[in-house]
């Protein structure tokens, strides 16, 4: 593409303009390189910010949505009622459906099926006219939907019809996601021997290009069956799912019980309430800070903003307990 989509917007008035930027940007986050793909990301957004390529913007904010579960600094808008607006008044369906795809893959990996667009929450796929190519991927999403409503039999069932269609399209990522998805449902309903078998199978398809994001976005439901096939034979790639899914799958959780946190903890950031949940479980500065991927001197200055915001004082083990207890008493309270 980087050789090639020059020579196409010469021919095309620029048609599709910064698509390679944001394919490279795609291809860094499933690697984990979170740092390269917000750059290549942006370097996308830069380049289609005035020439309509409303196309490569919602590949952009599909891509932003994903990678802000990563990278805090990501921005990825949670409210999207303005530029569903603006959409309606392009007048284009397509582009109206790919704007919720990306709210639907988004609210159903950290599991909050109730903000899904009815779309896909209410599965009316079926009555929406794709163009062929964008079948699979549509239909990807909402196997990630089904995940989220726990209606995991129903995956299985639509992926042995989906995955040949993967097959004869050459749509080998969207087949990665749908195996996975699969597995998923399978160790759900404690099929784990199925869910290993599929999960062997995507992990060799995986390996070679190190894209294991499609495999950290389904921790919730792998992770049994993944720890079991690393304890067998443990690989550097299935390490770094699995330290990796850990901190994904408690940044979801937050995330999705933020709504239901009292006023006093909604003034902690996602960030800092990560943190803030790492203190209590007893995890010192430098542990939190490797487990977060952030410099010690980082996780310092969020302590200090979460016991400022929380006003809570003293020195530095009275202000851990602090915040262990108010934490505690809130969850004792939620339960």
């Amino acid at each position: 593409m980087n050789e090639c989509m020059p020579h196409y917007y010469r021919i095309t008035q620029g048609h599709g303009q910064g698509a390679e930027l944001h394919i490279n940007a795609e291809a860094a986050f499933m690697q984990g390189n979170f740092s390269d793909a917000q750059i290549l990301l942006e370097k996308t957004y830069s380049t289609i910010a005035s020439n309509g390529q409303h196309n490569i913007s919602l590949c952009c904010d599909f891509l932003a949505a994903r990678l802000s579960l990563f990278q805090e600094s990501v921005t990825f808008v949670k409210n999207p009622e303005v530029k569903r607006k603006e959409l309606l008044s392009l007048h284009n369906m397509m582009w109206l459906n790919i704007f919720d795809s990306t709210y639907a893959y988004y609210y159903a990996l950290i599991r909050m099926p109730e903000k899904i667009p009815a779309l896909f929450k209410d599965h009316m796929l079926s009555t929406v006219s794709f163009l062929s190519p964008c079948r699979p991927m549509m239909e990807m999403i909402e196997n990630q939907v089904f995940l989220s409503q726990k209606m995991y039999a129903k995956v299985i069932g639509r992926s042995e019809t989906l995955l040949p269609v993967c097959e004869k399209m050459h749509y080998e990522l969207v087949s990665l996601h749908v195996q996975i998805q699969t597995a998923a449902a399978y160790a759900m309903l404690g099929k784990h021997h199925d869910a290993r078998q599929l999960l062997l199978k995507a992990l060799g398809h995986a390996m070679p290009d190190g894209f294991l994001i499609p495999f950290v976005e389904n921790y919730t439901y792998i992770k049994d069956v993944l720890s079991s096939i690393n304890f067998i034979a443990s690989e550097p790639f299935t390490d770094r799912i699995l330290s990796l899914g850990s901190v994904y799958e408690q940044h979801c959780l937050r995330l999705s019980s933020h709504n239901s946190r009292p006023e006093s903890l909604n003034v902690l950031n996602s960030r800092e309430a990560e943190i803030a949940a790492l203190i209590t479980d007893r995890l010192s500065n430098r542990e939190i800070a490797e487990r977060l991927f952030l410099s010690e001197g980082t996780v310092k200055q969020y302590v200090n903003q979460i016991y400022s915001k929380l006003m809570i004082n003293g020195d530095t083990r009275t202000k851990r307990k602090q915040l262990a207890e108010l934490i505690s008493s809130i969850n004792n309270g939620l339960t």
